[in-house]
């Protein structure tokens, strides 16, 4: 029996003693069901023009940052540890000859893409996990331009409103990582809307795609060198996918986890608070990638504040790092507690470590994969101006942090000479407050790209990728993204 016909059958049928798993009745479902009909329905003409634009300025945004992930010596391990076999009719690595089965292409972008954690941010970063689900999506269904931007805003409907939903206390969030586990149902929602289905289909790629949900990881909490697989947002991704192509197989998934109050997706993360409405909250009125922020700096984003203040002040008042003598940081708790390491081990160490990042600001180096060059990573100037840091804990930032989700950031450079310069940065650039331009975005894309095998195409990805509307096919940007010769078995990745 079909989902369709199973779901008729069940609903002429009401005093069955259990739930339909894709219509159940209770009514805590009812907002997550209304969530799975605007997924079903959306189109493309139905999305308003800045937010279609808001689309495409992330993917090329994220498209550079898995360009840049693969040329870094992570990147460079990731694509050698799944790189053996041939499929030449896989889904792209964009920079790369790799091309593999959907899954596994959405697995190894959504990882590459957060290598340099140089992606966006909303509530975590959707897309390191919305873009690869649904580029990959696209490129196996040979879908239209169209159907790759809606399914790129419907990750982000989905994914944050699924955020919300589950959003912990205080208290649970200091403990469990509750705030990344639902990028994995993003990138579901991605899939599906590309590949489009019926709502039975819908119910089934939500639910599928939160029961493979992976364990929320925490990036630093497990010890020093912080572990590689960050968020683990490239097995997000793959979870996801793999419930679109399972939903459009007919293939049921367990819809009603996602709702169930009792044991269902939000107490499975480990969140002690479920808030079914914001499922469907402002459904088709607020557009959620609206609150996407573009990096400018590739760190964690709790560091882009204190970076902003150090750099403001350098330029404002030409500041000398060899005539520094000390750096005071006042900040909320975690940057003291999680992002303090005066001598970062590995790459992954210093994106996370506020005395390095901070050292890049004072010497003015370009944003890029270069922060976490060997070379530099072991400059005695690196490592003098991390032992000149102190933090300290600001209580107006603690505050800010926790009530308004702010990462207020104060610093004070203390000259040699007895001069003092103090600023206080509140929102950094990037973030939606202070958005970065579409040149902003194409010149940092051009920056991820430099010394890759696509430098030369770049100016061509970004017209593709801002215009994308016009082409026929998403498939037409292959021929720029993919090093492997057209028509001819390249290396690809085990399937």
């Amino acid at each position: 029996m079909s989902i369709a016909a199973t779901t008729v059958a069940n609903r002429i049928n009401p005093s069955s003693p259990f739930e339909h798993i894709l219509f159940p009745r209770d009514p805590i479902h009812l907002p997550a069901g209304q969530l799975a009909r605007f997924l079903t329905d959306l189109r493309y003409e139905d999305i308003p023009d800045d937010v279609l634009h808001k689309a495409k300025l992330i993917t090329l945004d994220t498209i550079g940052c898995i360009i840049a992930g693969a040329n870094t010596p992570l990147g460079e391990k990731i694509l050698a540890a799944y790189h053996s076999g041939n499929n030449p009719s896989g889904c792209c690595v964009p920079g790369t000859s790799c091309q593999a089965t959907p899954s596994l292409a959405a697995k190894v972008n959504a990882w590459l893409a957060d290598v340099l954690d140089y992606e966006d941010v909303a509530v975590g970063h959707p897309s390191a996990t919305v873009i690869p689900a649904a580029l990959a999506m696209a490129e196996h269904l040979n879908a239209s331009p169209q159907q790759f931007l809606a399914g790129v805003v419907a990750g982000y409907e989905a994914g944050i409103r699924v955020h919300d939903a589950t959003l912990a206390s205080p208290d649970v969030y200091r403990r469990f990582a509750v705030y990344h586990a639902w990028h994995g149902i993003a990138a579901g929602a991605a899939a599906m809307v590309v590949s489009g289905g019926t709502e039975e289909q819908f119910r089934s790629a939500l639910g599928h795609a939160a029961a493979n949900t992976s364990v929320p990881l925490w990036y630093v909490q497990y010890g020093r060198p912080a572990h590689a697989l960050k968020a683990n947002y490239g097995q997000m991704a793959l979870g996801g996918i793999d419930a679109a192509i399972c939903a459009r197989r007919d293939i049921i998934g367990p819809f009603a986890m996602v709702s169930d109050a009792e044991r269902g997706f939000a107490r499975i993360i480990g969140s002690d608070r479920f808030d079914p409405t914001q499922l469907s909250n402002g459904l088709n009125q607020v557009w959620r990638i609206r609150e996407s922020s573009l990096k400018a700096f590739p760190c964690c984003g709790f560091l882009h504040t204190t970076i902003d203040a150090i750099s403001t002040l350098v330029n404002a008042n030409q500041i000398d790092h060899n005539n520094v003598d000390q750096v005071q940081i006042r900040s909320f708790a975690r940057i003291s507690e999680w992002f303090s390491d005066s001598a970062p081990a590995t790459d992954i160490d210093a994106q996370l470590s506020v005395e390095y990042v901070s050292a890049m600001a004072l010497l003015s180096k370009e944003p890029g994969r270069e922060w976490y060059s060997p070379c530099l990573m072991t400059s005695p100037a690196v490592t003098g101006l991390m032992t000149k840091i102190e933090i300290e804990i600001d209580p107006v930032a603690e505050q800010a942090f926790w009530n308004d989700r702010q990462y207020l950031s104060s610093v004070t450079i203390l000259m040699k000479d007895g001069e003092s310069y103090s600023a206080t940065a509140t929102f950094p650039p990037g973030h939606r407050r202070r958005p970065l331009s579409e040149t902003d975005v194409e010149k940092k894309f051009l920056r991820n790209v430099r010394g890759t095998p696509l430098e030369k195409d770049g100016p061509a990805i970004v017209e593709g990728a801002m215009n994308m509307e016009r082409l026929s096919s998403l498939n037409e940007m292959r021929g720029f993204l993919s090093t492997a010769e057209p028509g001819c078995d390249s290396e690809g990745l085990s399937t």
